[in-house]
């Protein structure tokens, strides 16, 4: 019998994430994006940054995206995080740190949005991690803040 390795494994693993991703926000590709203007309907945004932080190199993207309805402040988000800088990344999700989200409200700050959710899956939910979640999004600076277990993350978006 043929083993599989290491590198087959985390193929197989990052496709089937970043399928489940798909699944879970069909009309990503078709709905329009955040702009500073967003004021009603739907936006889909993708957020990006590299892990760990700057001033160390980063080795792998971290990515959340969405489709945000305004008019009933709801929507579905996805974080994952993949192998690679964000300058260099590939198609890998690192096992186990994907998570699919339920927008539960969406509050306008002026020209930003502080979207808040909560993940409903909670059995894929590290030790200490919350199950809810905030991301402030701010379209005029193509910025977005969001925390992650022990730090605060800078995203840019795309």
């Amino acid at each position: 019998m043929k083993g599989i390795n290491r590198r087959k494994f985390l193929q197989l693993a990052g496709t089937g994430s970043l399928a489940a991703a798909a699944v879970a926000v069909p009309s990503l590709a078709t709905a329009p994006r955040l702009t500073p203007d967003s004021k009603k309907g739907t936006f889909t945004f993708r957020a990006v940054a590299g892990l760990p932080a700057k001033p160390l190199p980063a080795y792998a993207t971290y990515i959340i995206e969405g489709h945000v309805n305004l008019s009933t402040r709801t929507g579905m988000m996805t974080k994952t995080v993949i192998a690679g800088s964000p300058q260099a990344r590939t198609t890998i999700a690192l096992p186990g740190l994907s998570r699919i989200m339920r927008i539960t409200g969406i509050e306008e700050l002026g020209g930003a949005f502080r979207v808040t959710g909560v993940v409903d899956d909670r059995s894929q939910l590290q030790k200490g991690e919350s199950a809810t979640f905030e991301l402030l999004i701010d379209p005029a600076q193509r910025l977005a803040h969001a925390t992650i277990p022990g730090s605060s993350l800078l995203l840019h978006l795309e």
